[in-house]
């Protein structure tokens, strides 16, 4: 490649409206080389030049050409200009876009749960007689499998009785009915800050306002709530007060009984998402023990063993049973028996706690590798597979998950969590999805190299 050729014309085509003006430069280059509009050793124009034509600042730029040599697409050379590299080693960078590592999506680790899922479905569809199983079924679900799967999420702290517990397509189905047993289009509903992007999405669906409550290292502050509901006039609370999507936090019991005495005082609906407190071995006291006349309590399967397996249950009051069996006889009918027929089985055989205990293991070797790369992040009680890693000084959560997004690594955008327009100042880092901890390792490096390339003052996108 010659370093002394002429300064190509090269403008862009056109560039993305949307995101940042940088990474809109970037990816125009990027796909005027694969379309052979620029060739190898091209000399790109210099930073001013291109800004001004393009009515960019010249850091715009500047941070365009940076993020292209990390690509891979060009490289730069003091004194001489930015080139077009040859093509060959750019197809030889690691962090090729086509296939991203996905971190921001929280799944479980792949182990061994597809073979005792495999062999438990087995058993099941070799039984003599289906029929059972492949008839109508109560809304709630099967009477028996209830009265199990109730028995299973009870302990010293906590009774979930069967008459009032529902099985349902998931937690988020159950979060969807327990909105639609206390809230009508145009209520508001308080929520923490930075909440969990599927509340949201329901919200959205359902018209209802979402009124943020700001948050501390415990999770919601409970000064905020009363605050909030005083300034609001909301009657619902939305929380997650073990190991909180997505900043990972976990209220302690002085916390719990502070929220759950304002939710008496302030007269609020609880819908509390406890689909995380099977990575505590001993599971914290949840809300719904502390408050259970107003309490919506929900739990999933789908987090401890396979996304797919949608399955989750729904505590409600007394008070709501009937209202609750409409619902899902409006929503879904009643759930797929063979899902609650095989966590069953996985329940009284003891391979679901067997599978939890692996759960633990897994999460806490995974949490160990994410803070050995950023010593920063807050330790857990019980760690889960993601955690809230704070940004250095000057970046946002956007411009981190962009830089993150041209290396080929997908972080939680703040848009997906954030109620508001706050920063957080931190992003979600999902740990679940790399094939193993060597790999998880140097993805993670890759984050760390992304955020200390990069000067601590960043330089504003035009």
């Amino acid at each position: 490649m010659s370093l002394d050729g002429p300064i190509s014309g090269w403008r862009p085509r056109q560039l993305a409206p949307e995101g940042p003006r940088y990474l809109a430069l970037v990816n125009a280059l990027e796909q005027d080389i694969a379309d052979g509009r620029l060739s190898d050793g091209d000399r790109l124009p210099p930073h001013r030049d291109l800004a001004r034509e393009l009515s960019l600042s010249v850091g715009t730029v500047s941070k365009a050409y940076q993020e292209a040599e990390q690509r891979g697409i060009v490289s730069g050379h003091v004194g001489q200009g930015t080139f077009v590299r040859r093509r060959s080693a750019a197809r030889a960078e690691p962090t090729a876009r086509r296939e991203p590592v996905n971190l921001a999506l929280n799944v479980p680790v792949e182990a061994g749960e597809t073979q005792i899922l495999s062999a438990m479905f087995s058993e099941v569809v070799r039984e003599p007689d289906l029929k059972p199983l492949l008839r109508y079924h109560p809304h709630g679900g099967i009477w028996k499998h209830r009265e199990i799967i109730a028995a299973s999420l009870s302990d010293d702290s906590f009774t979930v009785e069967p008459a009032r517990l529902f099985l349902c397509n998931g937690a988020q189905h159950a979060l969807d009915i327990a909105l639609r047993l206390v809230a009508k289009p145009g209520d508001s509903i308080l929520v923490d800050t930075f909440t969990y992007s599927g509340f949201k999405a329901i919200a959205a669906a359902s018209h209802l306002n979402l009124v943020p409550v700001e948050m501390d290292d415990e999770g919601m502050d409970p000064e905020a709530l009363r605050q909030a509901c005083r300034a609001s006039g909301a009657r619902v609370l939305y929380c997650m007060p073990t190991l909180q999507s997505p900043t990972a936090r976990t209220m302690s019991l002085p916390r719990r009984r502070r929220i759950a005495e304002l939710a008496e005082e302030l007269d609020l609906a609880v819908v509390e998402d406890d689909v995380y407190s099977f990575f505590f071995s001993e599971r914290p006291a949840p809300i719904a023990s502390l408050a259970p006349s107003r309490t919506f309590y929900t739990t999933s399967y789908s987090k401890c063993l396979a996304p797919a397996f949608r399955l989750g249950t729904l505590s409600v009051p007394t008070d709501y049973i009937a209202q609750t069996e409409l619902l899902l006889h409006a929503s879904a009918w009643f759930v797929a028996p063979m899902l609650s027929e095989v966590v069953v089985r996985l329940i009284e055989s003891g391979k679901l706690e067997d599978l939890l205990r692996e759960r633990r293991l897994q999460a806490l070797e995974r949490y160990r590798v994410f803070q050995d790369v950023f010593p920063k992040a807050a330790k857990l009680q019980s760690p889960a597979f993601y955690g809230w890693l704070p940004l250095p000084k000057g970046w946002s959560a956007d411009q981190f998950a962009a830089a993150a997004r041209g290396r080929g690594i997908l972080v939680t955008p703040r848009i997906a969590s954030a109620v508001g327009e706050g920063d957080p100042g931190a992003t979600r880092i999902c740990l679940g999805a790399p094939q193993d901890i060597v790999t998880l390792s140097d993805v993670l490096q890759t984050l760390r190299d992304i955020l200390a390339r990069h000067p601590i003052n960043v330089v504003s996108v035009a």
